[in-house]
């Protein structure tokens, strides 16, 4: 080895030194030792295996959950002179077996993969062969069941040290609890792993929990305090369209990013967003890892996210320029119960996923025994109209059958295109003289598309939308022009939601063979829901104490800049046992709003929203019609 890590980082990066643990952790892989290194989102987690990678000779192959991610670290790899490649999207075996000969004989120094890869022979025969110097696994948490992120595919990972088992292998994560990392260790066979934990401790962040009636308004209010770029995250994608219009209408420039987005729609929101055009993102939280944004000064939670480390890492993309930054979760009164019903009310069980499964066979009519080959356009609302599935509990449902290779699933809007030439070659030609406008559409078809003329074919719109110079919707205008004309046939389905069967239809037999670790699932799910509850409740010791605790971290002394520490920004103050008199012997009356009962009271509106909260989630008050309290 010629250069020291400190000359490639230099070389490739131009950074003068590592920070926190790199440096260690990049010792002990070249030293020929596993590792685990948990750094946080921000941390300079791919420099800890590119670096070795680079230092060595051979591959380094790299496992990684996000084609977006991998697209951008392949991309920033080659912009640096590296040679980087992924096995990602939608890859036939001709155009694998081509790719990985490019690997083999290219000198590349790094293949990223999706953990699905590692479940096909063309690709294991491969990388059985290549020269390995580092085996990275990245977002390694999602091969725990107690990860928040846990994907079924990644139990496949361990195959690598099977196939290159004097190979160093680097497991990467952001967030990670004891029950994690002892998963992480013993499911990727990992030996005696030397583990680097940098501190997840963010000073510059204030943690808040605010109580609210109304929440919009609470949030115009934080924007106007906070300047500077924001993220707002809600959990629904009809949510990013109502909020951000609302911002809008107030003056406040707002985007809206879920993960039913065109690929370009994405790009250009994040483009908005990231450039500044667009001060606020409202999204989802498919607007996640891979977002990188320095300046973020504020991020608000208009609805209670699932675990802790959903809020962790959401939470943590504000202030990583190291400046002050505001996390603020907006709660309404009948939040946490409705959250805990969501959350839990719509898990499936083994029975819901088997009826899920079979509605979405019969959907495709997919005989028993049999398994369709291609991607699908799903409308999914029309999906559970069809057979009165309830929403939420069908997308979980699907969600877990994605998880556990029975189906790929995407969510993003899809358009499949099918065209075939119906007229004869001499009429098409006729046809131009007239119409010259087409000639290029029809030349790119023609040229692209063998057999156009013969077979139904598969097309890419896209594709020939850029090979013709025109707009993808200038295109699609043009094709169905052309039909109308009689001089193709042509088929568009349209979804939002993309499926891919992976395994024949097999009804029980596909559903039981998982059917214990559901149960599992279950478990681990109640429990990080109370988890998340119980943060929210808590308004008696530092937020920031309270996070870092749950990861396994300890603080010295409290923050000193969160609700719990301000006392004048906390969601109550005690006693609060007059005032649970008073909002009874008000309901008793009737049922009321909350509007109506604080006008029967001379309290703060955080305290009596809070109390209502309380008593909500006791079970000592129900939230009727009309948003109306009444005694249970």
């Amino acid at each position: 080895m010629d250069k020291t890590p400190e000359d490639v980082l230099k070389q490739f990066w131009g950074y003068p030194g590592f920070r926190g643990s790199q440096a260690r952790i990049i010792e002990t892989i070249v030293n020929g030792r596993d590792a685990i290194a948990l750094l946080p989102t921000g941390g300079g987690k791919s420099l800890c295996y590119q670096v070795p990678g680079l230092l060595e000779p051979g591959l380094c192959i790299v496992v990684s959950p996000l084609l977006a991610l991998m697209e951008d670290q392949v991309t920033d790899l080659n912009a640096r002179g590296i040679r980087a490649l992924s096995l990602s999207g939608k890859l036939s075996k001709q155009d694998v077996t081509r790719l990985l000969d490019n690997v083999e004989f290219g000198k590349y120094k790094f293949l990223y993969l999706s953990p699905e890869r590692l479940q096909q022979e063309v690709v294991l025969e491969r990388l059985k062969k290549l020269s390995v110097n580092l085996i990275a696994i990245d977002e390694a948490h999602c091969i725990s069941q107690w990860g928040f992120d846990f994907r079924p595919a990644y139990l496949h990972c361990s195959v690598l040290r099977d196939l290159h088992p004097d190979i160093p292998v680097i497991a990467l994560t952001a967030t990670g609890t004891t029950e994690v990392l002892g998963d992480i260790e013993r499911l990727l066979t990992l030996e005696k792993p030397a583990i680097y934990r940098d501190s997840v401790y963010r000073s510059n962040i204030a943690y808040r929990v605010l109580l609210a009636e109304d929440k919009r308004f609470r949030l115009q209010r934080l924007l106007h305090r906070t300047p500077g770029s924001a993220i707002v995250y809600v959990s629904t994608r009809r949510a990013t369209a109502v909020v951000s219009k609302f911002l809008k209408a107030k003056g406040i420039t707002a985007g809206a990013y879920h993960g039913g987005l065109s690929a370009s729609d994405k790009s250009k929101e994040f483009k908005n967003w990231k450039s500044g055009k667009t001060r606020v993102m409202v999204a989802t939280n498919a607007f996640g890892m891979g977002i990188d944004k320095s300046d973020v000064r504020l991020v608000v939670h208009l609805d209670i996210p699932e675990t802790l480390e959903h809020y962790f890492q959401e939470a943590g993309r504000a202030g990583r320029d190291g400046d002050p930054a505001l996390a603020t979760l907006i709660m309404g009164p009948a939040d946490l119960k409705r959250a805990g019903e969501y959350y839990l009310g719509n898990l499936p069980t083994v029975k819901d996923l088997l009826l899920v499964y079979r509605k979405l066979n019969s959907y495709f009519k997919i005989a028993y025994g049999e398994r369709l080959e291609d991607y699908y356009p799903l409308n999914f609302a029309a999906f559970c109209n069809t057979y009165s599935l309830a929403i939420p509990l069908a997308f979980n449902a699907l969600e877990i059958l994605d998880r556990q290779g029975v189906i790929s699933l995407s969510q993003q809007f899809w358009q499949k295109s099918m065209i075939r030439f119906v007229c004869s070659k001499s009429t098409l030609w006729d046809y131009l003289k007239t119409y010259p406008m087409f000639q290029g559409t029809i030349q790119t078809l023609l040229r692209t598309y063998g057999g156009i003329f013969d077979f139904e074919t598969p097309v890419n719109l896209a594709s020939v939308a850029r090979k013709s110079g025109i707009p993808e919707s200038a295109l699609l205008d043009q094709v169905r022009q052309l039909e109308k004309d009689g001089i193709i046939h042509l088929q568009i389905a349209e979804g939002d939601l993309q499926i891919r069967f992976l395994v024949p239809r097999e009804d029980e037999k596909t559903i039981y063979a998982f059917a214990k670790e559901v149960e599992q699932r279950l478990k681990i799910k109640k429990k990080k829901v109370g988890e998340m509850a119980a943060y929210l409740q808590n308004d008696t010791r530092c937020r920031q104490l309270q996070l870092l605790s749950y990861f396994g971290e300890k603080l010295k002394k409290p923050c000193g800049i969160c609700d719990v520490c301000m006392p004048e920004l906390s969601i109550k103050e005690k006693p609060l046992g007059m005032l649970r008199e008073k909002i009874l012997d008000s309901l008793n009356e009737g049922p009321k709003t909350s509007r109506e009962l604080l006008e029967d009271s001379d309290l703060p509106e955080n305290q009596t929203l809070y109390c209502l909260q309380n008593l909500l989630y006791d079970g000592t008050l129900l939230l009727g019609a009309e948003n109306k309290y009444r005694i249970a």
